[in-house]
């Protein structure tokens, strides 16, 4: 059944309608293919240009790789070039889902119209026109997911499968070495593994081969900085400190930071008695508090990255900074996307833009969450655990890291980026099978 999916005529035809939809879909939100920039891009760009740069200390290599790659075929174009390929790689991926859904099984009509809000999903889009490593880390995470699925679906408990242990660790090695917070995703894949398959040898070895192959990447690349940079030393804390810091203080833990340098710098400019009254408040959403911006962007960027205030933090009260992170973790799944800004799609009429937004405003708030949980049941009584475990352990471990490791929930909606694709393909099955019923019985009748 699953290679007649591949060679079905009828489905050729459907994903290359998706793919081209979803691909001019992408290209009319940002016509002019000229990359939309933030702070961080810079960074990149630049280490892009020389690999010894400093700014390697807490940047990995390979998004600045994809960035130096489009300089090298066309320095003049490069960044239409880096555009047309993101979002190239985006519609693509989209409709690889659409075979995934009929895997389920789901019939291909209904199968195609989850697969269209998939690839058209105004963040995705949003941050596939983005000179960021978010789409990259999105796309490389999904390929780990795919992989994951089709090895558990394969296995053979006689022979090793070495095609996709070598895609699983070259997906989850690269992703290292494309955002930090990766660091530790081989670990929820090895545990669905393990609770999809029956313990053996075979396994015990295919895991190790993974492991050598995951962490092979975060090693070459620790070697060649030490090699190049010797004087760059980096610590974990010199890109966690400032989510440390900033979590601290909205949850009014000033005082356990006394003697440290954003310390004293409240102290003397006579903050402190508002940095005592921050309080984190539970609620659906855990919107950041309006005055707690406004204090944060009041310290120098060099200040509110004091590692001595973190480190002191860690030390007095790890408890309390642990529960004030996790506070936030239920917000990752009910913050409402960031989309193209009304300079994107020239000439879609108002009404339309204004449908196009909310639709998937409400898609995110309030069903989202209800909908992966409905799916995740679905997915249980229907023993698809091949799906389930794979899914819900990188959910899992993608909000868990955002929540502890991110300063406020406002930015949830960049970092989610990188599970978007296997978050509404889980939350839309609910909706797949509620169509599939709806049509038998029409049908029917």
């Amino acid at each position: 059944m699953i290679n007649n999916i591949f060679i079905d005529k009828k489905n050729i035809y459907l994903s290359l309608v998706l793919f081209f939809i979803i691909l001019i879909f992408s290209i009319w939100s940002k016509p002019n293919l000229i990359p939309n920039l933030s702070p961080d891009s810079y960074g990149y760009i630049r280490l892009a240009k020389d690999f010894q740069s400093d700014i390697s200390e807490i940047r990995p290599f390979f998004f600045p790789l994809f960035i130096r790659m489009c300089l090298e075929i066309n320095e003049a174009n490069w960044q239409k070039l880096f555009l047309i390929i993101q979002l190239v790689m985006h519609a693509t991926l989209a409709t690889y889902i659409f075979f995934l859904f009929q895997k389920i099984p789901l019939k291909k009509g209904i199968a195609f119209f989850l697969t269209l809000l998939i690839g058209l999903n105004p963040s995705l889009i949003y941050y596939s026109t983005y000179l960021l490593a978010e789409s990259l880390f999105a796309i490389l995470t999904t390929l780990l997911w795919i992989f994951t699925i089709e090895y558990v679906r394969n296995m053979d408990s006689n022979k090793i499968n070495y095609t996709y242990l070598v895609l699983i660790g070259l997906s989850s090695g690269l992703s290292i070495v494309t955002k930090p917070i990766a660091l530790f995703i081989i670990f929820p894949i090895i545990f669905s593994i393990l609770l999809t398959t029956k313990s053996s040898w075979i396994v015990v070895k295919s895991i190790f081969f993974i492991l050598i192959i995951n962490f092979s990447f975060y090693q070459f690349w620790e070697n060649y900085k030490k090699k190049n940079n010797p004087e760059l030393k980096f610590e974990l804390l010199d890109s966690i400190e400032h989510g440390i810091n900033m979590t601290a203080l909205r949850a009014g833990m000033v005082d356990y930071g006394k003697g440290t340098v954003l310390y004293n710098y409240i102290v003397e400019n006579g903050m402190l008695d508002e940095a005592k009254n921050f309080k984190i408040k539970m609620s659906y959403t855990m919107n950041t508090q309006a005055n707690y911006l406004d204090f944060k962007n009041s310290i120098p960027w060099e200040i509110q990255n004091d590692k001595s205030f973190a480190i002191q933090i860690i030390k007095t009260s790890p408890l309390k900074l642990f529960l004030s992170s996790i506070s936030n973790w239920h917000s990752f799944f009910t913050k409402r996307s960031f989309g193209p800004g009304n300079e994107s799609f020239p000439g879609m009429p108002n009404i339309m833009r204004r449908l196009y937004y909310s639709t998937y405003s409400l898609l995110y708030r309030p069903f989202l969450l209800f909908m992966l949980i409905f799916s995740f049941y679905i997915l249980w009584v229907r023993k698809s655990l091949e799906i389930l475990y794979p899914s819900g352990s990188l959910i899992l471990y993608a909000s868990l890291t955002v929540a502890v490791l991110t300063a406020h929930g406002d930015e949830f909606p960049r970092y989610r980026v990188w599970v978007e694709y296997i978050m509404w393909f889980c939350s839309l099955i609910p909706l797949g099978f509620l169509m599939q019923l709806l049509h038998t019985k029409l049908k029917r009748v």
